[in-house]
């Protein structure tokens, strides 16, 4: 079996973008029947394929898989021998998981570029028309959540049917310039400055393989925010803050520390920091980049460093006596909690109550003067290229 229309992918093709053109160039009503098909031609050729392509468009890149994602790799491999097509070209397409973590947020990859998993659209894929007119595919930028508007036409993406008012989502709908209730794609919405420029940025980005700095800015900031990406004014919202960055980030820093001051309750030395400013370093995490640049951390690491110079060791605690948590100590050191485990056996840093015997320090144990992991990440220098640093020799 052979496909009678080999047809070729576009590098920034999307892959759902990619197998619809497939089906169409080889006359099939869309996607679904071509599906349909491969999915007793797979099983045919090999037992444990049975399934592994699904029948429903926007379920079929390969980060949907999960357990099953190395049977799909293995079908669309098959797919490319069937397009006469180099495997490496369709599977360059999909976006796969990554090891790689955004703080917490679990993250997937397409060639060199890693995202947050959350920044991929799921409900709709809106469109350029004038993208479509004189491309008809559908490039995998428009599956971010960020990008809203074209930065080749300076137009605003069309999100909704102006006939039915249904999203457009053209793996539903299985046509590129159509809605699903039939009508075509029209445009009036007025171009949005910020969604323009949240383009531009991320069109240089992906140029210059450097993505990963402002999709981690935006996941951080929606996580502090409690925004969601996909709202009408999240972009200007962002563009916004960080156009007078890191002032706002500082001023609200400086509102928990004095409200800290105004409100405390016990002896800072005996203050949990989470308890003072929540999870505002595990939260920096997430504005990480795959090279461990980091431009939220390094000025929350500047903020509590000129905390601590400010507030110089006395006779009576401080706020720069605050009590870090195990992790939160090993991130503004950059290493890990086993190191951070080191070095307190290696008495680099002093535990704020005599540990019992044999007891065993928890990542989340408040125990670590926010002073003394300050210095000591003072003490040593910054690597390029930035890596975990290793303070002690393993055993």
């Amino acid at each position: 079996m052979h496909f009678l229309v080999q047809t070729k992918p576009y590098p920034d093709e999307a892959l759902e973008s990619y197998l619809l053109r497939l089906a169409r160039d080889n006359s099939y009503y869309g996607y679904s029947e071509l599906a349909d098909i491969l999915w007793q031609w797979l099983a045919e050729q090999d037992h444990e394929l049975e399934g592994a392509l699904p029948l429903e468009l926007s379920k079929v890149d390969v980060y949907h898989a999960r357990q099953a994602s190395s049977f799909r790799i293995r079908a669309l491999k098959l797919v490319a021998q069937l397009a006469d097509i180099n495997a490496g070209n369709i599977l360059s397409l999909a976006w796969r998981r990554s090891n790689f973590k955004f703080g917490n947020l679990a993250a997937v990859s397409r060639n060199e570029l890693t995202i947050p998993l959350e920044l991929l659209r799921t409900d709709n894929i809106p469109v350029c028309i004038e993208c479509l007119s004189e491309s008809s595919y559908v490039p995998f930028y428009w599956h971010l959540k960020p990008y809203k508007a074209c930065h080749k036409h300076k137009t605003q993406l069309i999100t909704h049917c102006e006939e039915c008012y249904d999203l457009i989502d053209y793996r539903a709908s299985e046509t590129f310039l159509e809605c699903s209730c039939g009508l075509k794609i029209t445009s009036s919405e007025q171009l949005n400055d910020a969604d323009f420029k949240i383009a531009i940025a991320i069109a240089i980005a992906l140029a210059g393989n450097n993505s990963q700095k402002i999709v981690g800015l935006i996941s951080w900031f929606a996580k502090i925010k409690q925004l969601d990406v996909s709202d009408t004014d999240f972009n200007r919202t962002f563009v916004d803050y960080f156009s007078t960055w890191p002032d706002g980030f500082t001023a609200e820093l400086d509102l928990i520390t004095n409200n800290a001051r105004l409100k405390q309750l016990n002896p800072f030395n005996k203050t949990k920091f989470n308890s003072v400013y929540g999870s505002v370093i595990r939260d920096g995490q997430i504005a990480a980049t795959s090279n461990r640049k980091n431009k939220v951390l390094d000025e929350i690491i500047n903020y509590f460093v000129e905390l601590v110079d400010s507030n110089p060791k006395a006779k009576h605690p401080n706020i720069g006596d605050l009590l870090l948590c195990t992790f939160d100590a090993a991130v503004l050191l950059n290493t890990t909690t086993e190191q951070v485990y080191r070095l307190h056996q290696e008495g680099f840093l002093n535990c704020a109550y005599p540990q019992k015997k044999h007891e065993q320090l928890r990542a989340d144990s408040h125990v670590f003067y926010l002073r003394q992991v300050i210095e000591l990440q003072q003490a040593f220098a910054t690597e390029k290229p930035l890596t975990k640093k290793q303070f002690i020799a393993p055993w």
